[in-house]
């Protein structure tokens, strides 16, 4: 209460901030986005151990035909066709009752970092009261898409896996996921020459 007081920064639903809630959160903030950033063009849903190489993000999305297809879908490492996990030992178990269909169909945009237009964020929200809920946050989000008739697309660079840190800043790198805090800082320091 103290922080938002003297920053305001904080944004807070009646929900536990829990693994099994993300979804709540992830509407949460798309609600948010569709109230006070109508205005932007393109929202970024990430994870807080990802590498964002936004210049890189920014070059992609300056071209008209990656700029338009988000007006009506999502990119990112995306899967066309997934089947659920019914392991209940793992983490993204989904139970029959949950999700009774053999594929989550249209697939799913992995929720460690995907990317579309405020359009697409505000549909998702006022879409989402007519979708059953889901507990795994990237496929209720593309199961509020496939509700819309919106598309998936893969775009190759989300989820890269380099290995020297300049090539964290290439062009063709759009998100790495699991960077600790002290290898985020580590990358952002590294200065690299232009290839």
């Amino acid at each position: 209460m103290r922080e938002n007081e003297m920053y305001h920064d904080i944004v807070q639903e009646t929900f536990i901030d829990s693994y099994n809630n993300l979804t709540y959160k992830t509407i949460m903030g798309f609600k948010w986005a569709a109230a006070k950033c109508s205005n932007v063009k393109f929202v970024m849903k990430t994870d807080d151990d990802m590498w964002v190489t936004v210049p890189s993000i920014i070059k992609m999305l300056s071209g008209t035909g990656m700029a338009n297809y988000l007006q009506t879908g999502l990119t990112g490492y995306c899967h066309q066709k997934a089947s659920p996990i019914r392991d209940k030992r793992s983490k993204w178990y989904a139970s029959f009752s949950s999700y009774p269909e053999e594929f989550f169909f249209p697939g799913f945009c992995s929720g460690t970092g995907y990317m579309t237009s405020i359009k697409v964020v505000s549909d998702i929200y006022h879409v989402s009261p007519q979708v059953p809920f889901f507990h795994l946050e990237d496929v209720y989000v593309s199961l509020c898409v496939r509700r819309l008739g919106y598309l998936l697309k893969q775009t190759s660079g989300f989820l890269a896996g380099p290995s020297k840190i300049c090539d964290y800043k290439k062009d063709n790198v759009f998100t790495v996921h699991q960077v600790t805090p002290s290898k985020l800082i580590e990358i952002w320091k590294q200065v690299c020459n232009p290839a």
